[in-house]
This record gives structure tokens, C-alpha cells and sequence, in this order.
């Protein structure tokens, strides 16, 4: 091979080369900062934020009034933005809050319709894949959920269910596009002692997981403990065991990700 030949060959391996490693920086320009967000919020005069509607305690809407740890999240991070204290931002109205559920979520947020989510989001891999991610500001587990002992052994929601190992074959009901059911046989999985096969029903809401208990379409209702809480009542039980260790966090998208400055204040205070 001549000289030109071996030039020309090295000058094309080269710029194969560059382009290959060109592809990582322009996914990275993709995900790039929008430093305007901040004050695209500040013009539109109001953070939208997404909060959950039914989960007493974090966020709940009860009549007309949201109440909860993420509710106040939201206007201290909203306080934080325009500068100004929680209560100022309260009565000048900067924070709209829009319900949302763990079917429609994401959604919103890639829509446009909330810059922000505090809606009992997990923090995982897939998901810090998708959007931009604040500090934790809640660690949960989840639970599970029975009516309590009645005489019957063999009806849903009997004194048969104790713990996980008496679920083989059993209805579990989880909340539809969450990582419950996926952290349940993954714990099962690192189990040597027990091995059960259950039935997993998906419900958009927490409202239908519970009536669903309640009526017996399903044997236990499993979601984070916190949750479980807020729907616990006489007839019903959270069983001992607890599984997957969770992190909640504030979900922007990649363009919005200047918001997590004054986010992560608030969370951290």
C-alpha cells in the first residue's frame, strides 16, 4: 500500500472515528439546561406543579384544599423561585396545582402541562433516563394491604394472608405504570425461603385499589406504606412485611432542569 493510500485510509478511520464519538455530545446538547426556565416561570407569574389527589399526608385534595408534605414542597419551592416567603406565596397565588395520577403523570410533565412533579415519584435508573431528578425528600417501602380476618379461609382478604408467603395464587393490586409490581418479584426473587406466584390487577388511582379491596376483587392492596396509611380503617390491615426501599423526588423535564436550584433549596431546608 502506498503512501497516499495509507493516508487516505487513516483520515477516513479518523473522521469514522469523530463521528462516533460525536453521537454521545449531541444526546448531551438534547438534555441541555434551558437557563430561561426560571424566568419563563417568573413571567407566567405561577409554577404549575403535579400533585397526587389522594394520598392523605403527602398530597391529598379534600373538597376544594390540597393538603400535604409535597403541597408544602411545592410552595416553598415556588417561594424560593419569586423570592419571597411560603405565606406570600400562598395568598399571591404563584403556585397552581393540577391533580395527577400515576397513569398520567409523565405525561403531563412532557406535555407541558406542569413544570414540576411532587407526586410520590420514585427516584430509579429508568427514570432519571427520562427526566431530570431532585434530592430525595421522602423514603418510603412498600406494603400490603388485607381486609382483616373474617371466618371463611378460602375468601379474599381471609385470615389465610399474614405475610408474602401466604400470596401464591392470590390477586395483588398495584397502581397501573408504578414500579411496585416489578420491586415485589424482584423481591421475591432474592427470597431462598419463599416462593409464591400471585395475580397482579392494575387500577389508575388509589381510590380503585382500595374499593377494590373493599369489595373483594382483590386479596391485597399493595403501594408504598405511606399510602397505605391513609386508607387503613377498621376492616382492613397492613401486613409486617415491608420490601424496596424507595426514594421520592420532584420529576422537570431536561429543558426545566434549572428549577432543581431552587427545588433542591427548599427540599433541603
Amino acid at each position: 500500500m502506498n503512501k497516499i493510500k495509507k493516508a487516505v485510509l487513516l483520515l477516513t478511520c479518523f473522521f469514522m472515528a469523530a463521528c462516533s464519538s460525536a453521537a454521545p455530545v449531541q444526546d448531551k446538547q438534547e438534555k441541555e439546561i434551558n437557563p430561561q426556565a426560571v424566568e419563563t416561570i417568573k413571567e407566567k407569574g405561577k409554577l404549575v406543579v403535579g400533585v397526587k389527589t389522594d394520598v392523605p399526608g403527602l398530597s391529598y385534595l379534600d373538597g376544594e384544599e390540597f393538603t400535604g408534605l409535597e403541597v408544602e414542597l411545592a410552595y416553598k419551592s415556588a417561594a424560593k423561585i419569586f423570592e419571597v416567603s411560603v405565606e406570600e406565596a400562598k395568598e399571591k397565588g404563584l403556585v397552581e396545582l393540577v391533580g395527577v395520577n400515576v397513569d398520567n403523570r409523565e405525561k403531563m410533565l412532557e406535555n407541558g402541562d406542569v413544570d414540576v412533579l411532587f407526586a410520590t415519584y420514585t427516584i430509579t435508573k429508568e427514570r432519571q433516563e427520562k427526566f431530570a431528578l431532585s434530592n430525595s425528600y421522602y423514603k418510603d417501602y412498600i406494603g400490603l394491604m388485607v381486609k382483616k380476618e373474617v371466618a371463611d379461609n378460602d375468601a379474599l382478604g381471609s385470615k389465610a394472608i399474614h405475610s408474602i408467603a401466604d400470596l401464591d395464587g392470590k390477586i395483588i393490586g398495584v397502581p397501573k405504570k408504578a414500579t411496585t409490581r416489578k420491586a415485589f418479584l424482584n423481591y421475591i426473587d432474592t427470597m431462598n425461603t419463599v416462593k409464591v406466584s400471585p395475580i397482579f390487577n392494575e387500577y389508575t388511582s388509589y381510590n380503585a385499589l382500595f374499593k377494590a379491596l373493599k369489595a373483594g376483587d382483590i386479596d391485597v392492596m399493595s403501594v408504598d406504606v405511606s399510602i397505605l396509611n391513609g386508607y387503613l380503617d377498621s376492616s382492613t390491615t397492613i401486613l409486617a412485611d415491608r420490601f424496596a426501599g424507595q426514594n421520592y423526588g420532584a420529576a422537570v423535564t431536561f429543558e426545566n432542569e434549572a428549577l432543581l436550584t431552587f427545588i433542591n433549596q427548599a427540599i433541603d431546608e
